[in-house]
């Protein structure tokens, strides 16, 4: 089977897993904060974001993995990529211990921060379930390269499809049952393990050749590994403060219901970045294979195109999210959750503009030129944590999410670009030209249908959905025809069948 097949179908999976997950979403977030409470639906909120601050003892370390592994296998290496994943395992479990001792004492900390005395087992309980979890999967990282590298991303997107569904069925069977919010942990601790063994099937099959052992243990490659993933590490941590310290800003500075409603909003943000990273953000593996063998043109010409794919993508879902946004927020959580929708329009603008520059820092890891993401990451997050802070007084919810797009526009938008099309010797003139063709084919038709939404209110969810298709559709097609060269068609050619393409007709 061909790399674009696989692409292909590692898309359409991966969409297909970002579709269940969102609409898992969709009925379960709803009817958690029914019968959890605003109160306990927002502690939950906030002990995952502590989760996701646990994934930062990953150092970096998958992130070096996949890209060690992916140029391993580019040589076709077998004993250098078990050298690679052995020695990052071993890593792994002293890593997941150290976990485990500091759950244990931040599960009695918290005790210090609630009242009630119920409530003070009930917390510790869920830190301790919710940390153990991650010790137990950040092992299974050690194994990142393997399905990226031999293109099995369908095979992964169906496991984990697998387990939300599983998940959610669970929840909704023990949660209505009122067993409550320490039912809701365990059920999610007991689905991570599943996905993680289908997880390590896979990248057995996958890789026969995977030999897990102490004697391919190198120190060497562990001062490769850590040396690489300095700079992720970093990346990783900035990811997370960006992503999770709102919760904890807003849960000092206001209250945990607030935390609730700053969740709806982003939420929905998450979910549709999730979505456009699943369907596009398969390229590292590839970009490293170019610059393994030094073919800076190809490497060029494909970055550009996925960058394009990605910003006609972007503009499509962010559009339809600002102007689709209020009305599927009061159809989906009702009226008094409407202020999470400002909350969304300005977190959307900021996560698209990361995810146009997802091609970029791609080429940029597999060049080993991340450094430079790392640091605009780390003013990002200097300047994000004290703007939210500051704000957060003055404009609530609202001015937490401003303190987060602020930092993002300036860096991302500009600085980032301008470094990093000079660290892989692309000009940054180039980059930014070859966004404005779908710029120009896309703006005026979300603009026609934010002037007609003015006028046409929608009100279901199948209004939502038919103005959102016909919008999408409109797009898409106007975005193809204007925005893509004649080689680009082309090698849309390799990813969509060919009656479609068919339909659209040629430009020069």
């Amino acid at each position: 089977m061909t790399t674009a097949s696989e692409l292909l179908k590692g898309s359409v999976t991966r969409v297909s897993q970002t579709f269940t997950s969102i609409l898992v979403a969709f009925f379960m977030m709803p009817f958690l904060v029914h019968e959890l409470g605003d109160h306990w639906y927002g502690v939950w909120t906030v002990i995952g974001s502590l989760a996701a601050a646990y994934h930062l003892f990953d150092l970096g370390m998958a992130s070096a993995v996949t890209r060690y592994v992916s140029h391993a296998f580019s040589l076709d290496d077998s004993t250098e990529a078990n050298a690679t994943i052995n020695t990052a395992l071993f890593i792994y479990i002293a890593i997941s211990c150290g976990i485990v001792f500091i759950t244990i004492a931040i599960s009695f900390v918290s005790r210090l921060f609630i009242d009630s005395p119920d409530d003070k087992t009930l917390v510790q309980q869920l830190v301790l379930i919710v940390g153990l979890s991650i010790s137990f999967e950040l092992p299974f990282n050690a194994l990142a390269g393997v399905p990226n590298a031999k293109l099995k991303f369908h095979q992964v997107a169906l496991a984990r499809i697998f387990a939300t569904l599983l998940g959610a069925a669970l929840t909704w069977y023990f949660i209505s049952k009122g067993y409550g919010v320490l039912a809701l942990a365990v059920i999610t601790f007991c689905t991570a393990r599943v996905s993680s063994i289908l997880y390590f099937i896979i990248c057995k099959a996958a890789f026969p050749q995977l030999r897990l052992s102490f004697r391919f243990f190198s120190k060497s490659k562990s001062k490769e590994l850590f040396g690489y993933s300095a700079w992720s590490f970093i990346m990783a941590i900035s990811y997370q403060l960006r992503n999770n310290v709102d919760n904890f800003v807003i849960a000092a500075f206001l209250s945990a219901s607030s935390v609730t409603h700053y969740a709806i909003g982003l939420r929905l943000v998450d979910y549709l970045a999730q979505f456009l990273n699943q369907a596009t953000n398969m390229f590292l593996p590839i970009f490293t294979s170019y610059h393994a063998q030094d073919n800076r043109e190809l490497l060029h010409q494909k970055l550009l195109f996925i960058t394009r794919i990605n910003l006609l993508l972007a503009m499509i879902a962010s559009g339809g999210l600002i102007i689709f946004g209020s009305a599927f927020i009061d159809r989906w959580m009702g009226p008094d959750f409407q202020d999470a929708y400002w909350v969304m329009v300005v977190l959307v603008i900021g996560r698209m503009i990361d995810i146009v520059n997802t091609p970029l820092k791609s080429a940029m890891l597999a060049a080993s030129k991340h450094n430079i993401v790392a640091k605009a990451d780390i003013v990002d997050v200097t300047l994000n944590v004290p703007l939210s802070i500051i704000l957060v007084h003055y404009y609530g919810i609202l001015g937490v999410a401003m303190g987060t797009l602020i930092p993002m526009v300036a860096l991302h938008l500009i600085v980032l670009p301008i470094y990093g099309c000079r660290s892989i010797e692309l000009p940054v003139f180039t980059f930014y030209r070859s966004m404005l063709r779908p710029m120009v084919a896309v703006i005026p038709i979300i603009g026609l249908t934010f002037y007609s939404m003015t006028t046409v209110a929608p009100e279901t969810y199948t209004d939502i959905l038919v103005f959102g298709s016909v919008m999408a559709l409109l797009c898409v097609v106007s975005g193809v025809i204007f925005g893509f060269s004649n080689q680009e068609k082309s090698d849309l050619q390799k990813l969509i069948p060919r009656r479609l393409i068919n339909l659209i007709p040629s430009n020069r």
